[in-house]
């Protein structure tokens, strides 16, 4: 094959990896793409870290990249620790309740009894 042919192929082959790359970069723009986080690992595993082997093995398990297994365990402490809803404004004031009360008219209670059997 002459050398022309192959460095020719070579070009487009890099030419083609930079217009993905370009793309790639465009779309993550929207994603806050630029902020990072350095992470430390511990020597040994414990409550409040991991080693980078334990990282390791656990991205091989879950055929994961190490940044993936990141992202589910922080959102997995996200979702235990933070709340998923606003807080409200408290509890109602007794003029809110009245104002309730009267606009849902009267109500008749009713005694229901059931059985299991």
């Amino acid at each position: 094959m002459p050398t022309s042919h192959v460095r020719s192929k070579s070009k487009a082959s890099r030419d083609q990896v930079g217009s993905l790359s370009k793309k790639a970069a465009a779309k993550n723009t929207s994603h806050e793409k630029g902020k990072k986080l350095l992470v430390s690992f511990r020597d040994r595993d414990g409550m409040f870290g991991v080693t980078r082997g334990t990282m390791r093995k656990l991205a091989a398990e879950l055929n994961l990249k190490e940044t993936q297994v990141v992202h589910i365990a922080l959102r997995r402490l996200a979702d235990s620790v933070l709340p998923a809803y606003e807080p409200d404004d408290g509890p109602l004031t007794e003029e809110q309740l009245a104002a309730i009360r009267r606009l849902a008219g009267r109500q008749e209670v009713h005694s229901v009894s059931s059985t299991l059997l």
